[in-house]
């Protein structure tokens, strides 16, 4: 049958990336079959399992075989081979003209997880291409064996711009991926069409129960399980509807071959060949051969078993043996080189943050806000426009594409609209705008998306700020205290060739980090010396030349935004307004127009969605806003009302929810390669 029955292994927790299977193991089926085990194995290391090492995986699965042969040996020992050929004979032109036509529809099926799973791992490879090269490997794999190694391989030799590392990642996910929804398809009909299996319906009850579970942690992950990587709901039910018209498509061209004088209810026959699907998973015979078969006999208690057989012979010819002749002339064909744009595009939006390329510098440095230099943290990967410059920030989460802020370049909000959406459809995600300003907002509503105010912003003119006026009351009443108590400030700005005292401001940061359990990260900013060249950094140390604390913002040619605020434990009250007041003096000096105090949550609104109103109080909770607002208003800024914005309502919450998990899980603490000299 498919790979599917080459074998299954565990399923890993990229369940989403889902897994493959079937009689002979489709592509992913048939993949499935050798499971990852072999094929990541083959990728890290380039050798084969050894045979005894396999012999050994397979006995459990052997000894359900022997089960099976020892409850049907009297049904086996009494086969008439000739009954099986003259059964055959039977199966009318009609018939096979049928098996044909279902197995084209099979295949086509199966070529679309290809198309998935590619738009998964974010390449941009032509459907076609991709379809036509993941049939290929499924008909090749599920003939030959080893369908997980078969199919790398021939996805490396179709698909020239992919590396063997990347062919071999596709054919693990394309596997799990079938597999993963094998399970739940079968679960599906054994509760509506029933099977003649004790505690059957219990059990696929649990597994649709934990399917269920599975597709709410894809949208919801909540506390520890913030990490958790799962495929977006969209994939999920692209390979759920694959699957589904594979493996009844598969199912009917048994049904078609059936010979004269075997009639099989198909609802029965799709429940039995389901079950018989898996026990030719969990072995490595080419096809599955031997497990199929015993266990559909077993499964058919009723059914003549000569007949039944020759229904099974048929059903090989059309469904293994002709698309392996096909897929092997393919194989045999030279490669055709993809598009270059194609290559181009599907490593577009990954930068290293650590050599950004001079015109992504220049496009940090020109943006209209300074926020910008988030890319530099690694978290955010470009989106770049038709002429391949860098356009606005986005980030993968969930079910979405998050692009923050405003696009990099001004008057250029429907291209990069336009680019978010292709990108989004292209990943399987849905397009959200984060933190946008009034004139981005207003572009995305006159294209038809929902708005919705998330944030508000406080800004200052540096080069005319001052502490006096009634609205800045408390901030002088901060600033003597923090006069009064000694501070030495240090201002260096962004290139300055001035020594930082690193390893002091690494122990506030670590000190700092462990009283408030850790650091938000993703549109919030994170200790990184690496990014520390690039900023504007007030130092305080006290008189005896001790770090107390310190600011750091972003700062490009239009603005400085704050970025870090970081201080010692029983720091002088007073000195973080201090710190950000000299930084706003020092942007001033710098002959800037604007000093960000960053943004803080909108709060909650009256009148919105109760779902809303506590993902707003999830992330004021979080992101201790209430304290933020009333640090912030002591500057007497102006406030700015940011956005939300998405196609429709749906996308609006999905991204939201995504939003609010980024920003109030804890980042993991940078490891020492990340901190970039």
């Amino acid at each position: 049958m498919k790979t599917k029955y080459q074998g299954a292994g565990p399923l890993p927790g990229l369940l989403a990336r889902t897994a493959g299977g079937r009689p002979a193991g489709s592509d992913a089926r048939r993949e499935s079959a050798n499971g990852p085990g072999i094929s990541a194995t083959a990728s890290r290391a380039g050798l084969a399992v050894s045979a005894p090492r396999l012999l050994v995986r397979q006995l459990p699965a052997l000894g359900v075989i022997l089960v099976f042969a020892v409850l049907l040996r009297d049904r086996v020992a009494d086969l008439d081979f000739g009954h099986i050929r003259s059964a055959l004979v039977t199966v009318g032109p009609g018939q096979w003209i049928a098996g044909a036509a279902l197995t084209a529809i099979s295949f086509w099926s199966l070529g679309r997880y290809d198309v998935v799973v590619h738009r998964l791992v974010g390449r941009d490879t032509d459907p076609r291409r991709a379809a036509r090269t993941g049939m290929t490997a499924i008909a090749i794999g599920q003939t030959v064996g080893l369908g997980a190694i078969t199919g790398t391989f021939v996805r490396w030799r179709m698909l020239p711009g992919l590396g063997l590392i990347d062919a071999t990642r596709i054919s693990i996910i394309v596997s799990f991926s079938f597999l993963s929804a094998w399970v739940v398809v079968t679960a599906a009909a054994v509760i509506m069409l029933g099977a003649a299996l004790p505690h059957a319906r219990l059990a696929a009850a649990l597994v649709i129960a934990v399917a269920f579970m599975l597709v709410v942690l894809s949208v919801w992950r909540p506390g520890a399980l913030a990490r958790l990587t799962l495929p977006p709901l969209k994939a999920m039910a692209l390979i759920l509807i694959f699957t589904t018209i594979d493996t009844v498509a598969a199912s009917a061209v048994l049904w078609a071959m059936l010979p004269e004088g075997l009639s099989i209810p198909f609802p029965t026959l799709l429940t039995a060949y389901l079950l018989a699907l898996g026990a030719g998973l969990v072995l490595t015979t080419p096809g599955g051969v031997g497990p199929f078969e015993v266990a559909l006999l077993a499964l058919l208690p009723d059914a003549p078993a000569e007949p039944l057989l020759a229904a099974v012979l048929a059903y090989r010819a059309v469904y293994y043996a002709a698309p392996a002749v096909i897929g092997a002339l393919l194989l045999a064909r030279p490669p055709t080189r993809p598009p270059l744009p194609e290559v181009a595009r599907a490593d577009l939006n990954r930068v290293d943050p650590n050599h950004l390329p001079l015109k992504i510098e220049a496009a940090l440095d020109t943006a209209p806000r300074a926020e910008a230099a988030l890319l530099r943290h690694g978290r955010f990967h470009l989106l770049s426009n038709l002429r391949n410059w860098p356009a606005a920030l986005v980030a993968r989460s969930g079910q979405s594409l998050i692009l923050l802020g405003d696009p990099l370049a001004r008057d250029s909000g429907e291209e990069v609209l336009a680019g978010l959406t292709d990108r989004a459809a292209l990943t399987l995600a849905v397009p959200v705008v984060y933190k946008c300003g009034a004139r981005f907002a207003t572009r995305a509503r006159r294209a038809g998306w929902q708005v919705l105010p998330i944030a508000r912003e406080g800004w200052v003119d540096p080069r005319v700020f001052s502490d006096a006026g009634a609205d800045r009351r408390n901030l002088r009443r901060k600033l003597r205290k923090a006069e009064g108590a000694g501070l030495v400030l240090t201002t260096i700005y962004p290139g300055d060739p001035a020594p930082l005292p690193l390893s002091d401001m690494e122990d506030l940061a670590d000190r700092w980090r462990a009283a408030r359990g850790g650091e938000r990260g993703f549109s919030m900013g994170v200790w990184d010396p690496g990014t520390l060249r690039h900023a504007l950094i007030i130092l305080a140390h006290d008189a005896h030349g001790r770090l107390r604390g310190f600011v750091t913002c972003h700062m490009n040619r239009h603005e400085a935004t704050l970025d870090l605020m970081r201080q010692d434990d029983g720091a002088p009250d007073g000195m973080t307004y201090r710190l950000v007041d000299a930084a706003i003096r020092a942007a001033g000096d710098a002959g800037l127009a604007r000093f960000s105090l960053a943004s803080v949550p909108f709060g909650v609104a009256p009148g919105e969605l109760s779902l809303f109103r506590y993902l707003r109080r999830q992330l004021d909770n979080a992101t201790g806003a209430e304290g933020l607002r009333q640090f912030k208003t002591a500057f007497g800024p102006r406030w700015e009302t940011l956005y939300l914005a998405a196609p429709n309502r749906l996308s609006l919450v999905l991204g939201a929810v995504d939003i609010v998990r980024e920003i109030t899980r804890q980042e993991k603490r940078p490891t020492p390669g990340h901190q970039r000299p």
